[in-house]
Formats: structure tokens, sequence, C-alpha cells
């Protein structure tokens, strides 16, 4: 996919606590100027959840018209709910956040989902299968990672490509 030299990093100014038409003058401003990339994160807020909340509402207001002009990612890898199964990159983390972000956006897919970090626990064919299943479902057109070192990424490749063969 080609992707714009520059993108709107949503992860401050875009929470509950600040202040809505502010982030809404800024999405339209970056659309104005030719940015159609935004990218988001499950817990980016503060509260978690909370800009992807206000992302949507921009949607729906604003630009609902230039969905597909736009590119929208959202990542999942950091705390979002307590419990053991709110962080990290299980398959079961993963995919109820991608649609959990999805419900909060008001969207049916996002452009890219990124495993935003690798799970020191999760065997990384768990963490790439959830990511091919993210695409599969239709739920992302692609799939990316996010600070994981060269020989994760390389690792990362290899298993991409054969992880819907491991699917149920």
């Amino acid at each position: 996919m080609l992707l714009p030299a520059i993108s709107l990093g949503l992860w401050h100014n875009f929470g509950g606590v600040d202040n809505f038409e502010n982030g809404l003058a800024m999405v339209r401003r970056a659309f104005d100027l030719g940015i159609t990339h935004f990218d988001l994160a499950n817990n980016y807020g503060p509260p978690p959840g909370s800009a992807e909340t206000n992302f949507g509402e921009i949607l729906r207001r604003d630009f609902a018209a230039h969905r597909d002009e736009m590119i929208i990612s959202t990542k999942a890898g950091y705390d979002m709910w307590p419990g053991p199964y709110g962080n990290w990159g299980s398959r079961k983390y993963l995919l109820a956040s991608l649609d959990q972000s999805l419900t909060r956006m008001g969207l049916e897919y996002v452009d890219i989902f990124y495993s935003h970090r690798p799970d020191p626990d999760t065997p990384l064919e768990e963490t790439m299968s959830a990511l091919d299943q993210a695409v599969r479902s239709g739920k992302a057109l692609y799939v990316g990672i996010s600070r994981y070192d060269p020989a994760q990424t390389v690792a990362a490749a290899r298993i991409l490509p054969r992880a819907g063969d491991t699917l149920p």
C-alpha cells in the first residue's frame, strides 16, 4: 500500500480530557493540507480508548463521505483493561481489542492493524496468526508491527505468509 509521507498521530490532544473542538480542527486542517493517514491505538486517550471514540465522532460529523480517501490505522499491545487478557499480544487480546476499536470508531474495518509491541510470553506464531485472522475476517485490510527489533521483524515476516495455514 502506498502510504503518505506524513500522517497525523492521535496519541495526544484527542482524548476524553482534551478539548474535542480542538481535535476536530486539527483533523480538518490536516486533511485540508493533504494528510490522509490517521494513526491511533486502542489505549490512546486518556482515558484509554477515548481518542478512538472522539475520532469516530469526527468521522461521523465531517468525514463520512471521505472514508475511502483516508488511511485509518490502530494498534493494540499496551494496557487496555484490567486482568490477564488486557495487554500484550495474545490472540484473545488482539482480536478483542480490534473489535472494541472498531466499535469505538464506528467502522467496519481499519486500513492497518498493528501489533504495538512484541509479547515476551506469547509465541510469535500466535500473535502473527491473530494479525492474519484480522485480515481474513475483513476487519483490517493490512497488518503491521510496531516496536519489534530487527530479529523479531524478520521472524514475523517469515511467519505471516504461512499464518493462515495454522488457523483452525
